[in-house]
């Protein structure tokens, strides 16, 4: 059999009959330096299997053996196909996918997911891969923070939101912008804000409480230092109920400059609208 000398092994692979996926999976592994015996077994066709068992065995020396893909060797139609299959039904399984062949995911974070985290992903490594994805000019459908935090976590963080900001409003919005409306890099940025309502306490201007639209990189919201390693819990934190951030004494009125929303703020949807809007979207 021809030995292929690549450090990108899944043409060598689908070229003697092995399905695209199985391949991809055969290559990542091979970049994790990880085993590929039991994917090799899994392979149902004995032709088809001792092909992919001679061409592993070849490349068990490969030089590029545990090294990453580089940006030249991306199969952009791989890329295409998990992010056309993640829009008709996101999971964490294509986006662990992506980010392996494409370095998003180091090894550090597949050790984790693979032994810590039972196979999920985190809100910010979904967030890297997702990120990338965007910023090479992929379309992704769906709301971009129910796809990196779930429903379930932002249904905990609007009960805790109510619970300590009962009369302001909950945002927490990511997009894609260009470095022309930011000037930063190009990527998925964020919004974390609470919008008073009528006869709400009014923010402290002292504080540093975000009560109205504030655009941030959307790598900005994790942080190993703030409390919980994110932007909510550690505003939260700091603020731990609207009297903690208030005004003694001042209340907000409709039509003031705290409830009068700008064209911006009015096209976005709070937390509450969106997991009611989405609410036949599985998490």
């Amino acid at each position: 059999m021809t030995d292929f000398e690549l450090g990108f092994p899944s043409g060598q692979f689908a070229a003697h009959r092995v399905d695209l996926d199985t391949a991809m999976a055969l290559e990542e592994a091979f970049h994790r330096g990880s085993d590929l015996q039991q994917i090799i077994d899994s392979i149902a066709d004995p032709a088809v299997r001792a092909a992919a068992q001679c061409i592993t065995n070849n490349l068990a020396n490969h030089p590029a053996r545990g090294q990453g893909n580089s940006a030249d060797s991306i199969n952009w139609g791989y890329v295409t196909e998990r992010i056309r299959r993640y829009n008709q039904q996101p999971s964490d399984d294509l986006l662990y996918r992506i980010g392996t062949h494409t370095d998003n995911l180091t090894p550090e974070d597949q050790d984790l997911i693979q032994h810590h985290q039972q196979g999920s992903l985190s809100s910010e490594q979904r967030f890297r891969v997702l990120n990338w994805l965007a910023c090479q000019g992929f379309e992704i459908q769906g709301d971009l923070a129910l796809h990196i935090f779930g429903r379930e976590q932002l249904t905990e963080w609007l009960e805790r939101s109510l619970h300590s900001y009962p009369d302001f409003e909950f945002f927490l919005v990511f997009e894609f912008q260009p470095k022309e409306k930011t000037g930063w890099d190009s990527g998925i940025n964020f919004t974390m804000h609470w919008i008073p309502q009528p006869g709400a306490p009014e923010p402290s201007v002292e504080c540093d409480f975000a009560w109205s639209l504030y655009w941030e990189s959307g790598q900005m919201f994790w942080s190993e230092w703030m409390t919980g390693g994110n932007q909510f819990d550690f505003c939260l934190d700091c603020y731990p109920s609207q009297d903690s951030f208030a005004t003694p004494g001042s209340f907000c009125e409709e039509g003031d400059r705290y409830t009068t929303l700008t064209d911006e703020e009015m096209g976005l949807m709070s937390v509450a609208q969106l997991l009611e809007h989405f609410a036949a979207v599985p998490a």
